[in-house]
């Protein structure tokens, strides 16, 4: 079956398509559109996942969408804020249904006329509601936003016990993930709770940021303590619509170097769908996948057991087609142990991490250039050219790994050969087994070895014998498998 095509229309039209903000998202599972990509069947959900985490040498970067708030502390829907928001005002307008038929689904121009009346009630009845602050800008819409702000304050737990018990086993996987960093377009601060040590970038701050670090929560759709910062109406979102490339440029780093897996969105969620177009430009493969980025969606009910899937973004503006996997599974905390961190990472403290990179960015980006301290250029050149120098230098013990015989990712062997993304190296390995009858992934060999990270996890290492193999055969030259 060929997946279904969700095309991405231009802002305008996804108003008209009744398009929500952070909040407004299908219940989790609740999924419209599942479709039978054109996958590997004959690899199972699980193995696809461990694939995708084998073949990076890096901790994953979580896209967390508003299911997750609604799952673990009962967050609002976005109708349900936009109706605590009106019943605010009281009986001084028309109830939610009027609205509802005023503007058929669009929420955002939902939201946007009760933020107008709102503003017509702070400034008359309801001044006393508000800080005297507010009344001082320009953003009309800032006391609904203000509202919806102090409503999620109010219903955030003060600690991460507040959650729903039933799901603290699934929570307490989610937070052993330690994933490098999250994106999220939710406004609330339950993701800190979950994720301590980790620090929250709101809104444009995200373009200032400094990438090269560990540990931050990106709101890119703004955050509750700062509630000017929410994109809550038409002009917010026409505003991110204009931003969203930059966003896409800024966080590239992070789409292109590490795993993405997304959870809490629904299939087709114009958040997602924008911010992936303007990646698929930059990140896919010519078959226009974005391979080391999966959507994860969670079903109630799932007949047959985890299925992956796939979701087609048409691009209007160049024609193209970005394809995204999807996995669709009934348990969520299994895919959290999957993603589950290595090592000790589970023990290391974002904060300390952050500080380490902030300052050794400060040497190298002020401190040596200016002359502020004395450097030696021996010790530099060794540390540049010898992997374990730094870490020496640092007081850090290196893990006994076989890095020296396997260096390389998969990712990194396809740098190495100059490809775009390690899985344009999957038909080459094909072949090699077609050919020659040997699976190289099969087993630990002088081209391969899978080297165990934990209880469930490990990493596939490449040797450079894998490089200058895989070297020939893209070039169609005559080859030997080694013992």
């Amino acid at each position: 079956m060929k997946p279904i095509q969700l095309p991405t229309a231009s802002f305008p039209a996804i108003q008209e398509m009744g398009r929500a903000s952070l909040m407004a998202k299908e219940e989790l599972g609740a999924v419209d559109v599942v479709a039978d990509g054109e996958l590997d069947t004959a690899t199972t959900v699980a193995e696809a996942i461990q694939a995708i985490i084998e073949e990076f040498d890096v901790q994953p970067v979580l896209f967390i969408g508003s299911g997750l708030p609604r799952r673990y502390m009962g967050a609002p829907d976005w109708e349900g804020a936009l109706r605590y928001a009106l019943d605010i005002i009281g009986d001084r307008t028309q109830p939610y249904s009027y609205f509802v038929q005023k503007f058929g689904d669009d929420k955002v121009r939902i939201g946007t006329a009760i933020a107008d009346l709102i503003f017509e009630w702070a400034w008359s009845d309801g001044r006393d509601r508000f800080d005297p602050a507010l009344f001082e800008g320009a953003d009309r819409h800032v006391f609904m936003k203000s509202i919806v702000a102090e409503h999620l304050k109010k219903i955030t737990p003060s600690d991460r016990g507040g959650l729903a018990a039933e799901f603290n086993e699934e929570i307490s996987a989610l937070r052993n993930i330690r994933p490098h960093a999250i994106i999220t377009t939710n406004y609330d601060s339950m993701i800190e709770l979950i994720f301590e040590g980790y620090e929250p970038i709101v809104g444009r701050g995200v373009l200032r940021y400094d990438l090269n670090s560990f540990g931050e929560i990106f709101h890119i759709h703004g955050m509750t303590e700062d509630p000017q910062s929410l994109v809550l109406t038409s002009a917010d979102y026409e505003n991110w619509h204009k931003q969203s490339r930059y966003f896409a440029a800024k966080l590239l780093t992070y789409f292109a170097e590490h795993p993405v897996f997304i959870f809490g969105y629904g299939l087709g969620d114009p958040n997602v769908r924008t911010l992936l177009q303007d990646i698929g430009r930059i990140a896919a493969d010519e078959s226009g996948l974005v391979s080391n980025v999966a959507q994860v969606v969670w079903h109630a009910e799932l007949k047959g057991g985890p299925s992956q899937s796939e979701v087609v973004i048409d691009d209007e503006d160049d024609g193209r087609q970005y394809r995204l996997r999807v996995f669709n599974v009934s348990s969520l905390k299994e895919v959290f142990e999957l993603l589950s961190a290595r090592h000790e990472l589970k023990q290391v403290n974002p904060a300390l991490l952050r500080a380490l990179a902030a300052r050794l960015m400060k040497l190298t980006r002020k401190d040596i250039p200016r002359g502020t301290v004395e450097v030696d250029y021996t010790t530099l050149e060794k540390v540049a050219q010898d992997d374990e120098q730094l870490p020496r230098m640092l007081g850090l013990t290196l893990a006994d790994t076989n890095n020296k015989t396997h260096p390389f990712t998969l990712s990194q062997v396809a740098d190495e050969l100059k490809l775009k993304g390690w899985n344009a190296l999957n038909p080459v390995i094909r072949k090699i087994k077609d050919e020659k009858g040997i699976d190289l992934r099969a087993s630990d060999n002088c081209y391969h070895e899978r080297i165990k990270t934990g209880k469930k996890s490990a990493t596939r290492k490449w040797s450079h014998d894998a490089v200058e193999l895989f070297r020939n055969v893209l070039a169609g030259k005559e080859y030997k498998l080694r013992d």
